[in-house]
């Protein structure tokens, strides 16, 4: 049996390679390709049927997926646009459940009202891995793609807490309203300290630890040991997984190795592609079981009708929440974009995909209940999320180009470009002056600081030109280049802490530099 898991599971991942690479051949985010080709893997003959331990699934796919979202997160424009974050994370979370779960109590013979909040806390949040890849191939403001950004990074919090309510209302047949408020105040609170604390130990570790594997490993493990408290205690691990990153975020440009940064970045990547492959492919190979087994007790007419409703719930209600408080004074807006723009609103109403996380949570869903009866229409749970991740994922990520073409949004990447430039005129003016120091301390040649000097020089001359921008700054194998690179990166910090630059952009030449010096080590060695 173990065998064969390990042979789907390579086969799988070996799958995952022609479909991704379709995918941008024809400039398709690699999650909507995944996604068709689970379906259409679900319906080959003969193939193995697949059951996930749901208490695995939560463990293994959602702690890496939510670190990852949290530690590559834009936070500084993020918390510039608070208030629009907290009114979709929130509120949108909030009005997309209760609406969901009304809808399909009233529609679904004989469905609880527990379940009914199961299916709407599992729907309701989107999947950053699967707007972001689509929004980044255009000109949009950075502050439009950081609030989608935000959200999906942010609700999955909440989501999570109100499912595990409502699962846990399923499972034992009690729940008491009364208490769920001060609950999840409790819950949020006791997540938050822990994954601060998971967040500091963390720091500390890789400022004392300066080993690239070991570096590497402690980043491996943190997003588990973040989520795990929440095992024994009860508390949010969704809410403790994203505080860490966040946290943990803000400190990484300062104490891991830039051997480490680069190591970690291509690491992460491609830990976060292959739980992705996993998740999309493997419910693929479950969904013609699942939708059989849906069959088997409702009609399909039926089924068809539950679909098409929570979808049509699951887009109206976003769309009606975004544009709407997009145009009521105070709500979602904030001080630097406070003039209602309907464009915006529209893309941010058409980006909400959802993925990963409501599939995982979903494959989480017990088998049973209390005293060993079925869970109440587990299957068909599964099926009604899957088909609104199919429908936002792949209907919403095709056509999202197309909408965003034809709004005409005009010059929208200025204000990126005039950051990178603020960014790389503020590190060749530091590498410039370390220059100047260590040859006036006679620890390089007049000649050598001369040629380093007109390349900086040039690189300064050519900051409207990003790619001409990453490539490598200088060239010595010296110890003391080493701290014309350490120049550079203290002055990107300075430049994020005076919040002239955002700490997205602080990462993107932070990169470059430690990749140049990462090569001059290389051919040192």
């Amino acid at each position: 049996m173990q065998e064969t898991i390990v042979e789907l599971v390579i086969g799988l991942l070996v799958v995952a390679i022609p479909l991704v690479a379709l995918g941008r051949r024809f400039e398709i985010p690699y999650p909507i390709a995944l996604v068709c080709g689970g379906l259409a893997l679900g319906f080959v003959p003969g193939l193995p049927s697949v059951h996930l331990d749901p208490n695995l699934v939560l463990l293994l796919f959602l702690p890496p997926l939510l670190y990852w979202e949290a530690i590559t997160a834009p936070t500084d424009i993020m918390l510039e646009n608070g208030s629009q974050i907290a009114s979709l994370a929130i509120g949108l979370v909030l009005a997309s459940t209760i609406a969901i779960a009304v809808v399909a109590h009233a529609i679904i013979p004989g469905l609880p009202w527990a379940v009914a909040f199961v299916l709407g806390a599992l729907i309701a949040p989107t999947d950053e891995l699967a707007s972001v890849p689509v929004l980044e191939r255009f000109r949009i403001p950075r502050h439009v793609i950081a609030i989608v950004e935000g959200e999906s990074l942010v609700n999955d919090a909440l989501s999570l807490v109100i499912y595990a309510a409502a699962v846990t209302a399923a499972v034992t047949g009690a729940f008491d309203l009364g208490r769920w408020p001060l609950y999840l105040v409790a819950v949020a609170g006791g997540s938050v300290v822990i994954g601060l604390v998971v967040g500091r130990a963390a720091v500390e570790g890789w400022r004392r630890v300066r080993d690239t594997e070991l570096q590497s490993v402690i980043s491996l493990l943190l997003p588990f040991v973040a989520y795990l408290p929440a095992l024994r205690l009860g508390t949010s691990g969704v809410l403790e997984v994203v505080t860490t990153g966040v946290y943990v975020n803000r400190f990484t440009p300062l104490v891991l190795t830039p051997q480490s940064r680069l190591r970690l970045i291509g690491f992460w990547e491609t830990f976060v592609f292959v739980a992705n492959a996993l998740l999309f492919l493997i419910v693929g190979l479950q969904l013609h079981a699942i939708a059989a087994e849906v069959l088997r007790h409702d009609a399909w007419p039926a089924v068809l009708g539950y679909t098409v409703a929570i979808n049509v719930v699951v887009l109206l209600v976003r769309f009606v929440w975004i544009v709407g408080t997009e145009y009521i004074p105070f709500v979602g807006a904030s001080a630097e974009h406070s003039a209602p723009d309907w464009k915006h609103a529209i893309i941010a109403s058409w980006s909400g995909l959802r993925g990963a996380v409501s599939l995982a949570a979903a494959l989480a869903i017990p088998l049973t209940v209390a005293g060993g009866a079925p869970f109440p229409h587990r299957d068909l749970i599964i099926f009604l999320t899957f088909s609104v991740i199919v429908v936002t994922l792949v209907g919403g990520g095709l056509t999202l180009p197309a909408v965003i073409s034809s709004l005409h949004l005009g010059d929208s990447d200025r204000e990126e470009s005039e950051d990178l430039e603020r960014a790389w005129a503020g590190v060749s003016a530091a590498v410039l002056e370390r220059i100047g120091e260590l040859e006036r301390d006679k620890q390089i040649e007049p000649e050598y600081a001369q040629l380093l000097r007109r390349r900086v020089e040039a690189l300064l001359d050519e900051t409207t030109n990003v790619t001409t921008k990453r490539r490598t700054l200088l060239q010595h194998r010296s110890g003391a280049e080493r701290d014309v690179f350490d120049a550079g990166r203290q002055a990107l910090i300075a430049l994020r802490r005076q919040g002239e630059i955002d700490n997205a952009v602080l990462r993107r030449v932070q990169f470059a530099l430690d990749l140049a010096q990462t090569r001059k080590d290389l051919h040192t060695d």
